[in-house]
């Protein structure tokens, strides 16, 4: 790890190690090439670091993680970052090249703000690195930063964060260039899309051109480019021009199950239907068990996500006419046994089944690893839909939206009975009910609005079929099909059309046709006639 080699723009460096004691060796290989070092501990006492690396603690410093804001009850990254380069400004005053400090990251798990801002601080990290240039390209580095990663403790989503936080991974074999690595922009960024267009681009190093020219923008895309030079082999990034990012609504986040049972696959968009790995349906009815209570619990507590609910939360949703609160929670349990038993599907040592847990009063329901809920792939779909419809890609737009549509098997959970969805304390489903039923909707008439213009006129107008059966004063849809019958010149069908128009806006009292439709069937009509 001869400083030379390493460009001051890449000097943030990550060292991953499987348990407490595994790192020193590697640890001790850096110190040894610095000429001088700061080591912020943090897992291990400062009494434990020295000793560790007593070799070269003439040459080093060790620094408790508290001194520099990191065992706050609140987190505040900006205020660690200030104390770190008060600090390196005093440390690097007289020491030009090779110097390095060494984080220990276990911090990260001490407090909720520590794990959020931990992508934040990654990306503040990086540019002290580049804060700190060197006196001359042939001087080597001026600062390097080694974040320490005990894979024991950090949790996975932080590991993985980190691992894609660094340019340069530190390896039993030495520095090693990281394939996974994500440039600054893209990694604060955080969307799917920017780092998929970011490692896209390091295997077509031309793709950026050919987005360039194409009529269609790509969305989300910050993508920024790396080069690897034969000389250093350093990670470097340009960023580009940014677009429009559309988020998944991402509240359907489990916990990960206990259990050696493969990925399920959850519908939610019609009735609710779960599917085990081995593609068996999971049956509702129990012996003994209300199979209503048991859905409405399943599907509650996914909703919940990693938040759970608490046994008041559930009791008074499942039986809020009942004033006994004993007798609620007894029914509770009695469900929830329930429910353990259809997860199950045996009888066996329900107290210790993965998929339902119980912890300080509140429920979970814990998924197996990488399970699939129709939910955020209908909006992705939808998302770039109308992205497409927008840029008028009509082909790749409607490839998007006939994909939704397949998803959307009916509202959002229709089996689950009203009086637990339309509940008006815990608007945990007839608010989301709703927002689905207007993507699904508005996918329909821009369906129809696309197959008008490809010259499917039969397809064209069943999607506007689709849309007014879902709300019979649809505009959009209306409108859409008296398009669709003059492209059809059946002059009979638009009068027939403009009537039905009117008289639901009549029985629903909704008022008169607004101006725009009043125009649009008078000059139709004018021209067919």
């Amino acid at each position: 790890m001869s400083s030379h080699k390493i460009s001051n723009k890449s000097s943030f460096i990550g060292l991953f190690y499987p348990h407490s004691s595994a790192h020193w060796a590697d640890v001790n290989r850096m110190t040894a090439k610095a000429k001088n070092w700061i080591y912020l501990t943090d897992e291990h006492t400062t009494i434990t670091v020295k000793s560790a690396l007593k070799k070269y603690l003439n040459k080093g410093e060790v620094v408790p993680s508290s001194e520099w804001g990191f065992r706050e009850n609140v987190f505040r990254f900006e205020n660690t970052i200030q104390k770190i380069k008060e600090k390196l400004d005093i440390f690097l005053d007289d020491n030009k090249i090779s110097n390095v400090l060494f984080i220990e990251m276990t911090w990260a798990v001490r407090t909720p703000s520590s794990s959020i801002y931990l992508r934040n601080f990654e990306v503040e990290l990086q540019k002290l690195t580049e804060h700190y240039p060197p006196e001359s390209k042939n001087s080597g580095l001026a600062l390097s930063i080694c974040c320490l990663y005990n894979e024991s403790i950090l949790l996975d989503e932080q590991l993985l964060l980190g691992l894609q936080a660094h340019p340069y991974i530190f390896t039993s074999e030495g520095l090693k260039v990281n394939p996974h690595y994500l440039p600054p922009l893209v990694f604060q960024q955080n969307t799917l899309r920017s780092q998929f267009n970011y490692w896209i681009g390091q295997i077509e190093p031309n793709r950026k051109d050919k987005i360039q020219d194409s009529k269609f923008q790509i969305p989300n895309s910050e993508t920024e480019t790396r080069h690897l030079t034969s000389e250093t082999r350093t990670p470097q990034y340009e960023s580009e021009s940014k677009e429009p990012v559309y988020h998944i609504d991402k509240t359907l986040f489990s916990r990960i199950a206990q259990s050696d049972e493969g990925r399920w696959k959850i519908r939610c968009l019609g009735e609710l239907k779960v599917y085990r790995n081995n593609g068996q349906m999971i049956e509702w009815d129990t012996k003994g068990g209300a199979t209503k209570k048991v859905k409405t619990l399943f599907s509650y507590l996914l909703f919940k996500g990693e938040k759970g609910a608490s046994i008041e939360e559930l009791a008074d949703l499942l039986w809020s006419d009942t004033l006994d609160m004993t007798q609620s929670a007894n029914r509770l349990y009695h469900t929830i046994r329930c429910l353990r038993l259809v997860l199950e599907g045996k009888e066996s040592n329900l107290r210790q089944s993965p998929f339902i847990i119980h912890q300080n009063t509140h429920y979970y329901l814990t998924l197996p690893q990488d399970s699939w809920i129709d939910l955020p792939m209908f909006q992705e779909l939808c998302f770039k839909g109308n992205e497409h419809f927008q840029h008028q890609n009509l082909e790749q737009s409607l490839i998007c939206y006939q994909s939704a549509e397949r998803l959307y098997q009916g509202d959002l959970l229709t089996d689950i009975p009203q009086k637990y969805t339309d509940n008006t304390e815990h608007d945990w489903c007839w608010s989301r009910r709703f927002w689905y039923r207007d993507m699904h909707h508005k996918l329909l008439h821009n369906m129809a609005n696309i197959h008008r213009q490809l010259g499917n006129i039969s397809e064209a107008l069943n999607c506007c079929d689709k849309a007014l059966a879902i709300e019979p004063c649809s505009e959009p849809a209306h409108r859409e099909k008296l398009l669709s019958l003059k492209a059809a010149n059946r002059l009979d069908a638009v009068h027939r059309q403009y009537r039905l128009y009117c008289e639901s806006l009549k029985k629903f009292d909704m008022g008169v046709p607004s101006k725009e439709i009043k125009d649009l069937y008078s000059k139709i009509t004018s021209k067919i006639a």
